[in-house]
């Protein structure tokens, strides 16, 4: 039934929608953020060629009787005023029947218009799949003049919802210069420069470059300012002078003391800015070879940083703490980086007189209070776990299994993904374990029950004469696999996989941690891998940030494995994160993007990373954005 001929029944079905809904309370989800509900706009005047329309603010249920007298385009219009209404009287289930129903319509015009109220009904239902569907699938230019502010906030409210911050700046600085060029105020949008900083804060320096391209010179200033505030972070001096001429270069921004609140708090934090920086490693014994690998990163960072007045001093931490302390206190240090290993960490964290701020080269012991001035860097692969948890949540999967090998640090990731798995609000996610490569394959046909299916068949072959064309059917219940496994079994495991599931059922996606990633391979290890998503740092994946550093590495170290590659780039981290620890501190969203990964920093003092995404397709591997 085309919407450009609505029938009485079409209607009266709205009137028994209304009648049902009239009492229903809004849903929570819309008592959000600024930035988190949607924008409701006024309607548009009326349009002079058709018949004419009262000028009052009618209520939803009145223009959907004023619409059951009409037809055509005039009573889409109608219907196009009900589900504003609606939004705005919050009957968010009127509004996403009528804008769903609208979507059919054979005028160009009634679906432009109706592109925003439909999608902030979306966002009201929590229906953020199909909110996301809409919005890629819309050219803001091709809306209504007056509906694209609010379209493009709402968008940026989605965007932030599901954690994708490169897609929330990007709209946000859309809305920043489209009020800018048609010279409106920003009374509608009092947050629009806090989010948009927020935002833009959450992204790495590859986003960041990506923003740039064929970019308005509005937003390049914002996107300016924020490499100012990130290269200049950690030395006050240097960023006012900074400050100062992108202030000149970009008038048509705000004025410095009219910088969004978040940003005005980052500058006014005091920054640690330590001369002299004891580096506690354990050089001798067993963990020395870590500890190089962890110095070389430290003396890489402090030679791309050479107009700073700072001055490592490293100490062997395998030595009495007693004999550490006095040797401290001769040198004269003001910052500590380290110790490394758990045990010295533990020591120091009980000392009464440990006076000196401290970036611990290792997790926090959740046993005890945070402290002042102290903060935990740890290349700890939970992390992974619960990025993998957070990314499956956003794609709305809700049968995903876990396979993983019987090792320890499988197990801790496991135990974290199944742990932020429910704290999300889902159940306990089905897993698997195997150690022999014997074993992962009866773990595979067991998994998708390909062997049940395959009996089956025999079965039925039994009782029927001749050949029974058929093949076995594997499970569809299963959204997506999480495999933790080191790189040989991840290669066992993929082909298994492939050839296990059915050829007329839905690929089956398959996501790793960095445990399966190893450089190099050749042909038929990266055809093997086809399809395979996984996180890995920064460094291992030679983005462009990191390249010209890399390259100097690779050419004294060349055959460094990863493990002590991963030091390093831990090392350099260490050293840059310094000068921005205490900002980052007090503002979580303040994110650096370092070599290990976007480092942020927890109100209790861990560092908290975001590793990159990585894709093997078409027999080469690829960096992504977002899988």
């Amino acid at each position: 039934m085309k919407t450009s001929k609505l029938k009485p029944v079409f209607l009266l079905s709205f009137a028994g929608l209304l009648s049902s809904c009239a009492q229903t309370p809004a849903p929570s989800g819309l008592e959000v953020s600024p930035i988190e509900r949607p924008q409701v706009v006024a309607p548009a005047k009326p349009d002079t060629t058709g018949p004419k329309v009262t000028a009052r603010t009618d209520s939803a249920e009145s223009l959907l009787q004023q619409a059951a007298s009409e037809s055509g385009e005039h009573q889409q219009r109608l219907l196009l005023r009900a589900s504003r209404q609606a939004l705005a009287e919050q009957n968010a289930e009127l509004a996403l029947a009528i804008s769903d129903s609208l979507q059919l319509s054979e005028t160009t015009a009634i679906r432009s218009a109706n592109q925003l109220p439909l999608l902030q009904a979306y966002l009201a239902h929590n229906e953020l799949s199909l909110a996301e569907r809409l919005v890629q699938n819309t050219n803001p230019a091709q809306l209504p003049l007056a509906d694209r502010p609010a379209f493009l906030w709402a968008s940026a409210s989605l965007y932030q919802q599901v954690g994708r911050s490169y897609a929330a700046a990007r709209a946000l600085l859309h809305l920043d210069q489209l009020l800018a060029d048609s010279r409106q105020t920003e009374t509608n949008y009092p947050e629009l420069q806090a989010q948009l900083w927020q935002q833009l804060s959450n992204l790495d320096n590859t986003e960041l470059n990506n923003l740039k391209v064929g970019a308005s010179q509005r937003s390049l200033g914002w996107l300016n300012l924020l490499e100012l505030v990130r290269n200049y972070l950690g030395a006050p001096q240097q960023l006012q002078f900074a400050l100062a001429d992108w202030q000149q270069r970009y008038p048509q921004l705000p004025s410095l003391r009219e910088l969004p609140a978040n940003l005005q708090q980052q500058l006014a934090l005091e920054p640690y800015q330590p001369r002299k920086i004891a580096v506690l490693l354990p050089f001798s014994g067993q963990f020395s070879q870590p500890a190089r690998a962890i110095q070389y990163g430290l003396l890489a960072a402090a030679a791309q940083n050479q107009t700073s007045e700072r001055q490592l001093l490293f100490f062997d931490s395998q030595q009495p703490m007693a004999a550490l302390q006095q040797q401290l206190a001769t040198a004269g240090v003001d910052f500590v980086i380290g110790p490394l290993l758990r045990d010295q960490v533990d020591a120091i964290s009980q000392l009464q007189d440990w006076r000196y701020p401290t970036l611990f080269l290792n997790s926090r012991d959740s046993s005890r209070q945070p402290q002042a001035d102290r903060f935990y860097f740890a290349l700890n692969m939970e992390d992974e776990a619960t990025q993998m948890a957070q990314l499956f949540a956003r794609k709305n999967y809700q049968r995903p299994v876990v396979i993983s090998a019987r090792n320890a640090i499988s197990q801790r990731m496991l135990q974290q993904f199944s742990r932020q798995w429910q704290q999300l609000g889902f159940a306990a996610p089905e897993n698997y374990e195997f150690t022999a490569r014997d074993e992962l394959e009866a773990l595979v046909t067991r998994l998708l029950e390909t062997d049940a299916s395959r009996e089956r068949i025999r079965q039925i072959s039994g009782l029927i004469s001749g050949k029974v064309e058929s093949e076995p059917h594997s499970r569809r219940d299963i959204d997506a696999i999480y495999l933790i496994a080191d790189p040989v079994q991840t290669r066992m495991f993929k082909p298994f996989l492939d050839v296990s599931v059915s050829q007329h059922g839905p690929r089956l996606p398959i996501y790793a941690s960095s445990r399966s990633y190893t450089v190099g391979g050749d042909a038929n290890d990266l055809r093997d891998l086809n399809g395979l998503t996984f996180t890995e740092t920064p460094w291992l994946l030679g983005e462009q940030h990191i390249l010209t550093v890399r390259e100097q590495y690779l050419q004294l170290f060349p055959e460094q494995d990863e493990s002590l590659q991963r030091l390093f780039a831990m090392g350099f981290d260490a050293y840059q994160l310094v000068g921005s620890l205490k900002q980052q501190q007090q503002l979580p969203s303040l994110s650096f993007p370092g070599f290990t990964g976007r480092l942020s920093v927890l109100s209790d003092g861990s560092i908290s990373r975001q590793l990159s995404w990585a894709s093997y397709q078409s027999n080469r591997l690829v960096a992504v954005q977002e899988p």
